[in-house]
């Protein structure tokens, strides 16, 4: 079982109280899964209280022996009742009763945080620290790229499935449960973390022919018709035929990390226009290549792919063709797959050495299907580097 190393969860702090100094904040209280993951390398339900300087206290409400054996960090205490939190901060802040703490406002829900604010810390302001975690964890570290390679293997392993496994006649939803058996064996958790409000998510959308275009509540340029209203996105139960693109489109989580990647497979002659728009997203790859790297911004380089749709003659039908379509190309992931920098209309997010992002350019035209290609990019000191290094054409079976 991989654990974040000592080291890792050291620097991470430090990065992050020295931000929380910087911006007048005595102290944070860590909640949500993903951030604590990232914080303290354990996801057992707790409160991590970090002071702006100081050791940070781990309290634990369940389980404590996991929390100790998964966890570098130290001190780890139970945490028996939440009137146990304020004295534990208060103690990490030093004799002074702090002023300003921070909470992850963009992910606590609304009860909790009035608990907080109402009856456990009344006479403190409590700020949103949301964007300095953020901004910290959008940075990864040479442990955490190797990590996200990993998860990339593993992608590459099971696209390299898909011609085997591919078939006139099965479903979308045998397929996808095919190649996720092969991903659950590589080490795919099956479960994919989201920080948006009521986006879900877990192997990904595996869509076939015409119905591959069909939109859904899901934010995403692609939706698919599931096979229930209660979870109306990804693989449906119709049948592959000849002649008909296949978009499989992974996300997989290795140890805790994301990769995202997307291929097209056809049984015999895909259809022209979607032929064509798979070769325009090709391209469209290709230009990012040259143009993002250290110093890029994000917004700009949304505006020059829109640019390209245009152009080329795609943009009716580019990341959607329904109202409000998708405003962005390319998302930031790590432990969560919609994390900064977002690739989008009006981001100013400036590309730096050691950001990751997911790029995929799609067309998707309403009664013929989906077109489009999606790699994992890790910024470099030279530009971009893929972290899905395989073919990019369109798989003819």
């Amino acid at each position: 079982m991989q654990k974040v190393p000592a080291s890792e969860i050291a620097s991470r702090l430090a990065i992050f109280q020295a931000l929380l100094s910087k911006s007048g904040v005595a102290a944070a209280v860590v909640r949500q899964n993903a951030d604590l993951f990232y914080f303290t390398g354990t996801v057992q339900d707790g409160h991590l209280v970090i002071p702006a300087s100081g050791n940070p206290v781990f309290l634990v409400r369940r389980s404590l022996e996991r929390a100790l054996a998964d966890s570098p960090l130290r001190p780890i205490v139970p945490l028996r009742s939440l009137s146990e939190l304020r004295q534990v901060l208060f103690d990490a802040c030093g004799s002074n009763e702090p002023e300003v703490i921070g909470f992850e406002l963009d992910v606590i829900p609304a009860n909790l945080f009035f608990l907080y604010d109402e009856k456990v810390f009344p006479r403190q302001r409590i700020i949103d620290v949301s964007p300095l975690i953020r901004q910290v964890r959008m940075i990864k570290s040479p442990w955490e790229i190797e990590m996200l390679r990993e998860a990339g293997r593993v992608s590459i392993m099971v696209h390299d499935a898909v011609p085997h496994l591919l078939k006139r006649g099965k479903s979308e939803l045998v397929l996808m449960a095919e190649l996720e058996t092969i991903a659950r064996k590589a080490g795919n958790t099956g479960f994919v973390r989201t920080r948006s409000f009521n986006i879900e998510m877990s192997f990904g959308h595996i869509l076939s022919g015409a119905s591959a275009a069909l939109p859904s509540y899901s934010d995403t340029p692609t939706g698919g018709p599931g096979i229930t209203p209660s979870f109306g996105q990804g693989a449906g139960e119709r049948e592959i035929q000849e002649g008909e693109v296949v978009s499989v489109d992974l996300a997989i989580c290795k140890d805790g990390y994301l990769n995202d990647m997307t291929r097209n497979y056809c049984i015999g002659v895909p259809p022209q226009n979607l032929s064509k728009a798979y070769e325009f997203t090709k391209t469209v790859h290709q230009r990012l290549r040259a143009i993002a790297g250290p110093g890029s911004v994000a917004g700009d380089i949304y505006r020059q792919v829109i640019g390209w749709a245009e152009e080329a003659g795609w943009a009716k039908w580019f990341m959607g063709y329904t109202d409000p379509r998708i405003s962005f190309v390319g998302h930031g992931l790590g432990i969560e797959i919609d994390e900064f920098p977002f690739i989008a209309d009006g981001q100013k997010f400036v590309l730096s050495e050691g950001m990751i992002f997911a790029f995929e350019p799609k067309v998707l035209i309403p009664g013929e299907g989906l077109a489009g290609l999606e790699n994992t990019y890790l910024v470099t000191a030279n530009g971009i580097e893929s972290l899905t290094p395989t073919s990019e054409e369109m798989v003819i079976i």
